[in-house]
């Protein structure tokens, strides 16, 4: 078991199946766009491409090679599973998730034996272009030296000062009844 939880960190830093992304849209194809080139009449302007990855990666808040938002949330959840609470506390705001955080349940938990998390795709939650504010859905199940528990919420994060990736702002984390 031990060495379960020593190769955990490491399945986060590869990518892991638990992991849920959002799907990756395709171009799409409209019906009433013409497929060849002569149904442009003189006049008309073309059809606007589909946005492509470069462009969406131009609108991101944080820079280009950051994590992404779950690998955040699951770095963090990770660094507690370990014990390792200053690597933890480093993934928030001003390096401390305050007086009394609201996933403090899952933070006061002795004797991590197994984790697993599963993340749902961020949400923004704010109208700003790129979104400054996104929330992370996120199921936990501990595995402790007595039982199993699960635990279901949110983490919010927002782009670091410097830009340089994102920080935990807040969380809703609750223990759910079996």
């Amino acid at each position: 078991m031990r060495r379960a939880i020593l190769l955990l960190p490491l399945l986060f830093l590869h990518g892991c199946s638990c992991q849920q992304h959002p799907p990756v849209a395709g171009p799409t194809t409209r019906p009433d766009v013409a497929a060849d080139a002569d149904a442009v009449q003189p006049g008309d302007s073309p059809p606007t491409p589909p946005p492509t990855a470069a462009a969406s990666t131009a609108l991101s808040a944080v820079a280009a090679d950051a994590l992404d938002e779950p690998s955040v949330v699951h770095a963090y959840l990770s660094a507690l599973a370990q014990g390792d609470l200053a690597t933890a506390d480093a993934q928030w705001t001003s390096g401390s998730p305050g007086g009394h955080p609201d996933d403090a349940a899952l933070r006061a938990l002795p004797d991590f034996r197994g984790l697993r998390i599963q993340t749902g795709a961020p949400i923004a939650r704010d109208t700003a272009e790129p979104s400054r504010l996104r929330e992370v859905p996120v199921q936990i199940r501990v595995s402790t030296g007595t039982n199993t528990l699960r635990f279901e919420g949110w983490y919010r994060l927002q782009p670091r000062v410097d830009g340089s990736g994102w920080e935990i702002h807040g969380a809703s984390i609750q223990p759910v009844l079996n």
